[in-house]
């Protein structure tokens, strides 16, 4: 492992450019003065692999996204496809970002070099189509270039395996270590797209793919009970927020009989400024604005925008007085969750279904599937450990996924693709909305059903070594305090579960962490079903509490909801901040 002075030396010397040169330079003499700035952290601190593999600002030094950096990270990859496959063999995708194509064609030309095939989408391409794609060719694995929802300066390298799933362990631990091993940027060759090389082992992904994915969506029987004529009326406003999934979400709404599907016209075509907002995240109320201005304009009943990588899935619902409400990624999950679900506990079948969720996704999800009688799993943060688990349920006869999500807007109804996926997501939450007509009325109806639950996420951005260092710092002051039977609000610790070290302390089971993998994650489970949870960011200087209440009033009529809605609002908000207080955050 480098020293941080050993990294800023080596991007003083070959193979960087004179100007490299010079700025790796200045940061050492700023590193030896004792001085932190952006410009030091950028020479000294390396990018990691986090939920999302490596992801940062574009800019020059091993703690930026840059062609060295990228190619990096493709070499130690490719390096552990020859050791695990006798004819590797990679997929690669890209979005609409600055420098995505580069750092496509980079990995491309590095993967070539060593004789993998690589077969690589020729435009700018959703997520969900690398790992359909990865599987659809039999691939080794795959690579998608994107920072899915972070501002212009970012960029990102995902990585995946054969069964189109991101980087789980113990892979991503060989992978990462072939990545450090790669001290010498020499040996980062990299590959013009006109060499021999390039051409005799890259090529393009067809039209078939595509083709091959919606064949698959129409046998999955997402279609509900709506008539043609139900579909075919829908006003639809949508928005790829000048990313990738522009000219797929409507091939595929208009393939499944929704005609009437208006592209945001300012945000239709890919643009990696992203010029009409500040951030291309969906989660974000301000990037739907031009959304509801049109949404309005037609008196379209829902509109829909994806992230710039077109994997997670934002959604506005019309009221009755016109105005929009804008759910949230639970209520989104929730809505198809308690659709697929109710859908298969009327099935007279001997199959068992599955529901994946993440533990800071909402506990309504586990109390819908309880319900209908639908095997839940609670996973770790990030979509690749749902897509570990598919591949567990897959190994079990009479066993099938039904549905996965997670809170930050990534859904997935389908069993043939691995990661989290806009385009049948909205397939399906469009159904829903064709055969119920009243999705607000419906979501009532979920949390009269099932309970009434309410979450947050509260993010506290802290940059640099220090900001790291207060992170970790934060999560070791609640693992050694002793928090069973501390009052935070109005609930009482009852259960700590520990990932980082798999212990549980309290009322939770010994066994309640068995097989899970170790993650720098505390949560608290509090009474009457309330969670509060505390995590970094796998590819951001951020640490998040994530919260998940269900209202302890006794709710009986739809009158009572926003009531008791805005009663857990406030609750939340005062349990946020004492364990924040508790972390030393604030």
């Amino acid at each position: 492992m480098l020293k941080p002075e050993d990294h800023i030396q080596s991007w003083t010397k070959s193979p960087f450019s004179s100007e490299i040169k010079s700025e790796a330079n200045l940061a050492l003499v700023e590193f030896k003065k004792g001085i932190s700035s952006p410009l030091t952290d950028a020479f000294s601190i390396p990018l990691e692999f986090g939920t999302g593999g490596i992801r940062g600002k574009i800019g020059n030094g091993v703690g930026r996204m840059n062609l060295y950096t990228v190619g990096r990270a493709a070499l130690g990859f490719v390096r552990h496809l020859i050791k695990q496959n006798k004819n590797p063999s990679i997929v690669i995708a890209y979005d609409s970002r600055r420098m995505s194509k580069e750092f496509a064609n980079i990995s491309a030309g590095i993967a070539a070099r060593h004789g993998v095939k690589v077969k690589i989408f020729p435009t700018v391409t959703p997520t969900p189509l690398l790992s359909y794609a990865v599987r659809y060719y039999k691939a080794s694995g795959g690579i998608v270039i994107t920072a899915s929802h972070n501002p212009p300066e970012y960029n990102g390298f995902k990585a995946y395996l054969s069964d189109g799933g991101q980087l789980v362990p113990p892979d991503d631990g060989l992978i990462i270590k072939n990545i450090e091993s790669i001290t010498d940027w020499n040996e980062i060759q990299l590959v013009d797209s006109k060499s021999k090389d390039f051409k005799a082992f890259v090529s393009n992904v067809g039209k078939d793919c595509f083709k091959a994915y919606l064949a698959d969506l129409k046998k999955a029987k997402l279609l509900s009970k709506a008539k043609p004529a139900d579909r075919k009326n829908l006003s639809i406003v949508y928005s790829p927020l000048h990313g990738t999934g522009g000219e797929f979400m409507k091939a595929t709404l208009n393939e499944f009989g929704y005609k009437s599907v208006f592209l945001v016209p300012e945000q239709a075509k890919p643009d990696g400024e992203f010029p009409t907002v500040k951030y291309p995240n969906p989660e974000e109320k301000e990037a739907l604005a031009l959304c509801e201005k049109y949404a309005k304009q037609k008196r379209a009943p829902i509109f829909i925008a994806t992230d710039p990588d077109a994997d997670r899935l934002g959604v506005g619902i019309r009221k009755s007085d016109g105005e929009y409400e804008y759910l949230n990624g639970n209520q989104i999950g929730s809505i198809m969750a308690a659709y697929l679900c109710e859908k298969v506990s009327t099935k007279k079948s001997k199959t068992v279904y599955h529901l994946v969720k993440t533990i800071v996704t909402t506990d309504l999800q586990e109390a819908i599937a309880k319900k209908n009688k639908v095997k839940i799993s609670n996973v770790l943060t990030g979509f690749k450990y749902i897509a570990e688990e598919m591949k567990v349920i897959d190994k079990k006869k009479d066993h099938k996924f039904l549905f996965g999500g997670e809170e930050s807007y990534g859904y997935l109804p389908i069993p043939f693709v691995r990661d989290k996926d806009s385009l049948s997501s909205a397939l399906l939450f469009l159904e829903i909305l064709a055969e119920k007509k009243d999705l607000l009325n419906y979501l009532n109806q979920i949390y009269l059903k099932y309970g009434l639950f309410r979450e947050s996420l509260f993010s506290l951005t802290l940059e640099g070594s220090q900001g790291q260092t207060k992170i970790k710092e934060s999560i070791e002051t609640l693992r050694k305090k002793d928090l069973i039977g501390l009052k935070i609000g109005d609930r009482t610790v009852l259960s700590v579960f520990d990932y980082g070290n798999l212990s549980t302390k309290g009322k939770a089971k010994v066994n309640a962490l068995k097989g899970m993998p170790k993650s720098n994650v505390i949560q608290l489970e509090l009474t009457g079903e309330a969670k509060l949870t505390i995590r970094p960011s796998g590819t951001e200087p951020k640490v998040k509490v994530y919260s998940s209440f269900r209202t302890q009033e006794s709710i009986k009529k739809e009158s009572e909801i926003p009531g008791a809605w805005e009663n857990l609002k406030n609750e939340i908000g005062i349990a946020e901040k004492e364990f924040l207080q508790l972390a030393g955050l604030i």
